[in-house]
């Protein structure tokens, strides 16, 4: 089964991380992206925490197809049933 998007839950300042759900059927998987693969993919620098919502919603598509991708090659993080989408995921490889 993959992956949909249930909703976000906003940014985390202390994890540099903006926060999702996306769900496998009944089974709710935690999600984040760092802030960092957001700034990369954008090629965005001192974006403002308030500001980070707005960006997530326009890099929404490509952050949640990534994270279904992840989920699918089973490249959760370890110990954890969650998902991070980091800069090298959303970098397109050369």
């Amino acid at each position: 089964m993959s992956l949909t998007f249930l909703r976000a839950q906003g940014h985390d300042y202390q994890t540099g991380t903006f926060l999702f759900f996306m769900a496998d059927g009944e089974t709710e998987i935690q999600c984040g992206v760092s802030d960092s693969a957001m700034d990369d993919a954008e090629k965005a620098r001192n974006v403002r925490e308030s500001q980070r919502g707005d960006q997530f919603a326009r890099l929404q598509d490509r952050i949640t197809t990534c994270a279904a991708q992840k989920y699918s090659d089973g490249h959760l993080e370890a110990g954890a049933s969650r998902i991070l989408v980091r800069s090298i995921d959303l970098t397109p490889r050369k």
